[in-house]
């Protein structure tokens, strides 16, 4: 079942431009809009101290509400954006069994919707991007800030214009920008199926760049795929080819040859 969603932020005082995330309102393809508001109590607290747990459950309440009075996804989510609850733009999505949502759920929370009151460490790059800043490196392809785009290098974790906290694994441009996503399933079973919600998030990073860089814009993704987590990442790897990502496979020769020649090609 596919389920959309957007990040629910609290803007206390507009004057001084703080904001925090602190939620997510969920869009089932049928049902009601679910309202989840994760953010712990004292972090809101922080930027607005009348903030107590009833509040919460106020809010939640009067979102879920203010919610059922529209039919459409988008005039729900137009909704929220009237009333500075989110922000303007495309709303993420994933797929999932109503038996799995909760464990997607959290993986979504954990990535836009800090539980800690400590600054949020950067998230791990996996094996498999750190294999090919290797690669790029030796090839002498390898930049190290978004001015070397210029000057024809490919240039890792690279923030989408207009949405920072989305980014292109590794970006390249001669002629037209390509991005490439990786995907690294050298996990757990458990660690694999969550990899849904990394699968969405650079799905979305790829099309928001799209909408600044145009439709010229290629999409690469570089995936390294165990016999034994195959069956579990092949509804992933159909998302992304769905979504117009050439897919490559890490651990062939043959795949990173053409790879090389796609995405660097002039």
């Amino acid at each position: 079942m596919l389920f959309e969603y957007v990040v629910l932020r609290l803007s206390p005082d507009a004057m001084r431009g703080e904001n925090i995330n602190i939620g997510l309102a969920v869009f089932p393809e049928e049902g009601a809009a679910l309202v989840r508001i994760s953010a712990q109590i004292a972090k809101i607290r922080a930027i607005d101290p009348t903030w107590s747990t009833e509040r919460q459950l106020r809010l939640q309440e009067h979102l879920e509400g203010l919610l059922s009075s529209r039919q459409k996804t988008q005039e729900k989510i137009d909704l929220l954006y009237d009333f500075g609850f989110c922000l303007q733009g495309e709303p993420g999505f994933f797929y999932s069994t109503e038996a799995g949502i909760e464990v997607v759920l959290r993986e979504i929370t954990e990535q836009y919707i800090s539980t800690r009151l400590q600054k949020e460490k950067k998230q791990g790059r996996s094996k498999l991007h750190q294999e090919m800043v290797v690669r790029f490196r030796s090839m002498d392809l390898l930049g190290s800030s978004v001015d070397d785009l210029a000057r024809h290098r490919i240039v890792p974790h690279v923030p989408i214009p207009g949405n920072p906290d989305l980014k292109g694994d590794f970006v390249y441009k001669n002629g037209v920008y390509r991005i490439t996503q990786t995907l690294d399933y050298r996990v757990s079973a458990m660690g694999a199926h969550q990899k849904v919600s990394e699968a969405c998030t650079k799905v979305m990073a790829a099309a928001q760049a799209i909408k600044v860089w145009g439709e010229d814009t290629k999409k690469y993704a570089i995936v390294c795929v165990p016999n034994e987590i195959a069956d579990i990442a092949d509804s992933h790897l159909d998302l992304l080819l769905a979504s117009g990502f050439e897919i490559f496979h890490a651990d062939s020769k043959t795949d990173l040859a053409r790879y090389h020649s796609s995405a660097f090609s002039h």
